[in-house]
């Protein structure tokens, strides 16, 4: 363990209930209450809802599904985010749909227009809930990848139009793919690419942008720690911002890619290594306003799916500096 390492908590989460590439937990009202109950112990006030509604193989996914929670509490799985984020004095941001037939037939106008209506309605339906406080961009904007930089700048300029009072967020990758589709940015390609085609064009328009960090393996050689770029990225997309007046957080993502070739499936992530974790974080604690994760509750969770999470959340709680007993008291009730 470094000495003298200031880490930044974990302070959000991102809530993914319609895809199971990170497991499907199959979690009931207990085990979803717990998980908020651990969040709020942590320091986790931020909610982040991603993508409830989707649609692939021409099959429409809904976070509002009637069948999603089988306790008469909630209505829907939607239901239940906003009522246990504003028990437990969470944050909560909405994202929304995403068409995944839209897209591949180049139809992003509809796209836009399904965005909008979403809004307009999910909006009003959970406005009395003083927890919701912003919009989330579903998109991972890519330039040159199903126009997702002219979806995502009319969305935003709807949400600023329309929901002044909402603040809005994105989280785009690092190291987006090239045109070719096959390589990927340097991280002053990516300054200037992203920031002449999206980021230039939606200042004032993007509260928070918390790009995805994508480096899973922390370098070491010797015992000597290898430099992995990653202050690099931080340091120059921090200027990026700055001047489009975007506050700089970044998704550190508890996943890793998946290594088909050791007979993992290629489209399954696992938990992180907490090696991985913590280098991550130190790394980004002192050049971002905010760290937030991708996802605590498929994750870092003791409910999930991967028996591991329980250990990655107690050696995060270690490093940290607090007591892993904690996980007991609360998931043991």
């Amino acid at each position: 363990m470094l000495e003298n390492v200031q880490l930044k908590p974990i302070s959000g989460t991102f809530a993914n209930m319609l895809i199971s590439d990170t497991g499907i937990v199959n979690a009931g009202l207990k085990d979803w209450e717990n998980d908020f109950k651990m969040m709020k112990a942590i320091g986790m006030d931020h909610i982040f809802i991603i993508r409830t509604e989707c649609e692939q193989n021409g099959i429409r996914l809904s976070a509002e599904d009637p069948r999603s929670t089988t306790w008469k509490e909630d209505k829907c799985i939607l239901d239940m985010i906003f009522r246990l984020s504003e028990e437990y004095g969470m944050t909560v941001y909405l994202g929304g749909p995403q068409s995944i037939t839209n897209l591949h037939k180049g139809d992003w106008h509809k796209e836009v227009d399904d965005n909008k209506r979403y809004y307009d309605r999910t909006v009003e339906k959970y406005s009395h809930y003083k927890c919701f406080k912003g919009l989330y961009v579903t998109l991972e904007a890519l330039p040159w990848h199903f126009n997702f930089l002219d979806i995502c700048t009319e969305v935003l300029q709807y949400m600023r139009k329309n929901f002044p009072h909402m603040k809005t967020f994105m989280s785009p990758g690092f190291g987006g793919l090239k045109g070719d589709m096959s390589s990927k940015y340097n991280v002053d390609e990516w300054v200037d690419i992203y920031g002449r085609y999206f980021y230039e064009r939606v200042a004032g328009l993007l509260d928070y942008c918390a790009p995805q960090d994508k480096i899973t393996c922390p370098a070491c050689y010797y015992g000597e720690i290898q430099d992995n770029g990653m202050k690099e990225w931080y340091l120059k997309v921090g200027e990026l911002f700055k001047r489009c007046n975007i506050e700089l957080w970044t998704n550190v993502e508890t996943f890793q890619q998946p290594f088909p070739g050791h007979g993992e499936p290629s489209g399954v992530y696992r938990q992180i290594d907490y090696r991985s974790l913590y280098m991550k974080l130190s790394e980004a604690s002192p050049l971002v306003k905010k760290i937030i994760t991708y996802e605590f509750f498929s994750l870092m969770s003791p409910n999930t799916e991967w028996g591991s999470s329980r250990r990655l959340l107690a050696r995060y709680l270690e490093m940290l500096g607090k007591d892993p007993a904690i996980i007991d008291e609360i998931y043991s009730r």
